[in-house]
């Protein structure tokens, strides 16, 4: 194997590391201007560093907003939405794995579109349904919504994970008198862990950040997750870019430790079943 060149190696360095801070700097700008005073984030030129740093920006965002209303908001449609999918495509995806029947290869590639469709397309039909059924402003309904979004692609995932498992583990659970169930939720999901904790994260971050459903289906402070409260505050209240950036920080520090602690499963989960042992 021919060795990479020392200029090949510095430009790869070069490109990693710019992609990096084009990435990285909005939220650095975002955390920096959530700790200046309201004079010093239109001062020109601007400071890359706080000159006078202040606390008051995320005083005023937790205590004086309906943020912590927010934040227990999306942690429930968070859990709600895990649980339908996680559950229910974890089903789905083990009797297409290990069972045939007539039809299969239409209804994946049906859940396959159903990935390209846009979800603007969506948003009037459900909303009149959920009006003529009294669902607006309804947690069980947006969880309902938010797990069939997700679910196609949760299924596809574990799929390729249940295939490269052998069938003959089954086979083998089978004559010790285990159930197709107990054989997927004492072996299956077990050795499927890392798809299970991909699936999980990007159902996590998909709901914590989803804003266009969430200001569509709640109207009332009491029901909004914490993307489209803050984007209600601001509507209401006009831009406070102090208040605003703390708010902002505020929203993404948990998909942020997620992503820290759950990298690693992450990137298992999207790659272990691509090859079939």
């Amino acid at each position: 194997m021919n060795k990479r060149s020392p200029i090949h190696h510095v430009a790869t360095v070069l490109v990693v590391a710019v992609t990096s801070l084009l990435i990285l700097f909005p939220l650095y700008w975002m955390l920096t201007t959530s700790f200046k005073p309201e004079a010093e984030i239109f001062q020109v030129p601007p400071t890359l560093l706080p000159e006078t740093i202040v606390v008051e920006n995320y005083e005023f965002a937790w205590t004086q907003t309906q943020i912590p209303v927010y934040f227990k908001n999306s942690i429930i449609y968070v859990l709600g939405t895990l649980v339908v999918v996680l559950a229910c495509g974890s089903l789905a995806a083990y009797g297409m794995s290990r069972f045939k029947f007539r039809g299969k290869p239409v209804f994946l590639l049906i859940l396959l579109l159903t990935q390209v469709m846009p979800m603007t397309t969506l948003l009037v039909p459900l909303f009149v349904t959920f009006g003529n059924f009294n669902l607006l402003n309804n947690r069980l309904a947006l969880v309902a919504v938010y797990a069939a979004i997700q679910l196609p692609l949760a299924i596809w995932l574990l799929l390729a994970y249940f295939n490269s498992v052998p069938k003959e583990i089954d086979e083998a659970a089978h004559i010790d008198g285990c159930t197709s169930l107990q054989v997927l939720y004492k072996i299956m999901l077990p050795l499927s862990k890392p798809g299970l904790m991909a699936v999980g994260l990007s159902v996590s971050i998909w709901v914590w950040q989803e804003l266009m459903l969430a200001m569509t289906f709640t109207t009332v402070d009491s029901m909004r997750p914490i993307m489209a409260g803050i984007s209600a505050s601001i509507a209401r209240a006009g831009v406070r870019w102090g208040q605003m950036n703390a708010a902002g920080m505020i929203s993404v520090v948990p998909i942020i430790i997620a992503y820290i602690f759950l990298q690693r499963n992450l990137i298992a989960g999207l790659t272990g079943g691509a090859v079939k042992e």
